[in-house]
């Protein structure tokens, strides 16, 4: 049988240690990706609220040159 890993206190903390810094990059790595897709709603957002301004724009002169 294969003796546990905790056994070398040394080799387990490397372990964890490894694993905290990979759990911390992905945290990291979410918070920039859920940035980075709420920049792209406000861009869009913004985008379709300049064009129903626009368009708002465009139907009011429409309606005033009939």
């Amino acid at each position: 049988m294969v003796s546990p890993i905790e056994g070398n206190s040394s080799v387990a903390q490397v372990l964890q240690q490894q694993r905290q810094q990979v759990a911390s990059q992905q945290d990291e790595q979410r918070i920039k990706e859920q940035q980075e897709a709420n920049r792209q709603v406000q861009e869009s957002r913004a985008a379709e609220s300049s064009r129903n301004d626009a368009d708002d724009r465009k139907g009011r002169s429409v309606n005033l040159s009939v």
